[in-house]
């Protein structure tokens, strides 16, 4: 048999320099039998010549000799075709075994590289949701938008483990009232980790729109940016920087809840969004009057108005770029030195001048603020302002022509008045419908509220202190007023001697509807 032609694949080497195949020919069986035996009796001769070191010099020389024999022939064997090819398969599945080996260490190496990875994605996804689990319990739990101040504070307080003290408490009230607005929501309150040379930690109290630091007698508004928190890799700790001063996740943990909060808290914030005509809220207190002064500067346009602290504020209680507005719950309406007063803050500033009142307003008071453009509001104890001046007017004119709510496709209606009345009620107008809005200043009620005692005090045709009481929610002083304003307007008589008065019309006319 002619030899076969030895293939490219069986003289080119892989990268370790062994031929790619080493093809089995005729006769290597007989030459790895023949290799294995003279392996065999040169291992027999290593062990004679070992063991005739110890008996006899003959037995020593017999085994040298038949090793360096056994020795050379296997050296003769390898250097024959068969004897190459044979070296060549055994150091091929020996390069064989070292890759299959290191493959096998890269396998395991990846495999517990990605088991780490998934180890550690699964921390960062558990973090994450316990993160988002805790800022959704805190703005679930945290107070509201309108809470008083001193109790957002003893919630604060008591998250942070940070109730027990009474001096504690005492300054963060006194910090909030300066530089945190009435309309925040407080989320969290910290201390800062104490430094050296200082006396007592600075306090930090974070709101949804921003944040009040204390530090020994100073305190001032501040605002944190992304670059002011620094988090710690593979903790839970962390820094929030103010200046100087450090606030330590670690140490403060609702911190870090609440750093997360605040940009949730912000998004629902209606201070950050155009505001829709308000509903109805309920009166009970001068910060509630306030906070439905500033839902009603939002929907008059003024999109960034927010409440004032409470301190010197110079008559200021609701703050916007283009304007300020003040508002009084008072029994009585509000003179005419008052509004100069405000329109004097409002000049300087460069500002328009709003004003929200609950008695209303004197006659010399609305002609001085008619004349100088300042906007008079009348608002209930149900949260609904009327306007009762021009300026007024075309405010709520602009903000119904121009919803504030983008994309609403539903007009607004005139607040505060009602069907049956004239849209635009002024002295300017008819003579009796300025008379209406006369006598509602007079009686200290909005013009919707005394046209619908009207409504009812002819339709039922009884005019008495009980009904006015009972019906409409009116103290005794209030309802002696609005008989007063009804006789005035010629719908019930004067009292007689027992009291009573009589109705004098049947119906009301058009222009008194």
């Amino acid at each position: 048999m002619s030899a076969r032609p030895v293939a490219p694949a069986d003289v080119l080497g892989s990268d370790s320099g062994l031929p790619e195949h080493i093809s089995q020919r005729p006769g290597d069986d007989l030459f790895e039998i023949v290799a294995s035996v003279v392996a065999c009796v040169m291992f027999i001769g290593l062990i004679v010549l070992l063991v005739g070191v110890f008996i006899s010099p003959m037995v020593w020389i017999a085994g040298t000799g038949v090793f360096v024999f056994c020795a050379g022939l296997s050296w003769l064997l390898g250097k024959t075709p068969a004897g190459q090819r044979s070296t060549a398969r055994a150091q091929r599945a020996e390069a064989e075994q070292r890759a299959d080996a290191a493959e096998a260490a890269i396998r395991a190496a990846q495999k517990k590289q990605d088991a780490l990875a998934m180890e550690e994605e699964r921390r960062a996804y558990e973090a994450v949701r316990t993160l988002e689990q805790a800022v959704h319990q805190l703005l679930k739990d945290a107070p509201r938008h309108g809470t008083p101040q001193h109790e957002a504070i003893a919630f604060c307080l008591s998250r942070a483990g940070l109730a027990r003290d009474p001096r504690l408490r005492a300054e963060a009230e006194r910090l909030a009232r300066r530089h945190i607005a009435v309309d925040e929501r407080l989320l969290c309150i910290a201390q800062s980790t104490p430094g050296s040379g200082r006396a007592r930690p600075a306090l930090l109290i974070l709101s949804d729109r921003g944040a009040a630091v204390a530090d020994g007698g100073m305190a001032y508004r501040f605002s944190p940016a992304p670059q002011d928190m620094i988090d710690v890799p593979h903790t839970e700790a962390g820094q929030l920087l103010v200046g100087e001063l450090v606030f330590t996740f670690f140490d403060n943990p609702q911190l870090r809840i609440a750093l997360a909060a605040r940009a949730q808290a912000a998004e629902i914030s209606p201070s950050d969004k155009a505001a829709g005509r308000p509903e109805g809220r309920l009166i009970r207190t001068a910060r509630d009057a306030e906070l439905v002064a500033v839902d009603w500067m939002r929907y008059l346009g003024f999109t960034d108005a927010s409440a004032t602290p409470v301190g010197a504020d110079e008559g200021i209680d609701v703050l916007a770029a283009r304007a300020v507005a003040q508002v009084k719950m008072e029994g009585s309406p509000t003179s005419r030195p008052v509004v100069q007063q405000l329109h004097g803050v409002a000049s300087a500033q460069k500002k328009k001048a709003v004003f929200f009142s609950l008695a209303g307003y004197t006659p010399p008071a609305f002609d001085w603020a008619s004349r100088h453009d300042i906007a008079l509001f009348q608002y209930d104890l149900q949260g609904t302002p009327t306007p009762i001046n021009p300026p007024a007017q075309q405010l709520i004119q602009t903000a119904t022509a121009h919803p504030a709510t983008p994309g609403s496709s539903t007009p607004h209606t005139n607040p505060g008045l009602s069907p049956g009345l004239p849209p635009s009620p002024s002295p300017a107008g008819k003579p009796h419908e300025a008379e209406f809005i006369r006598c509602a200043q007079h009686a200290g009620l909005r013009v919707e509220t005394l046209h619908d005692i009207a409504q009812a005090v002819v339709t039922e045709q009884r005019a008495t202190m009980v009904l006015l009481q009972q019906r409409f929610f009116l103290t005794r002083a209030e309802a002696r007023r609005v008989l007063e304003a009804l006789e005035q307007l010629g719908l019930v008589s004067a009292p007689a001697a027992n009291g009573r008065r009589t109705v004098t019309t049947a119906a009301l006319t058009p222009d008194q509807e």
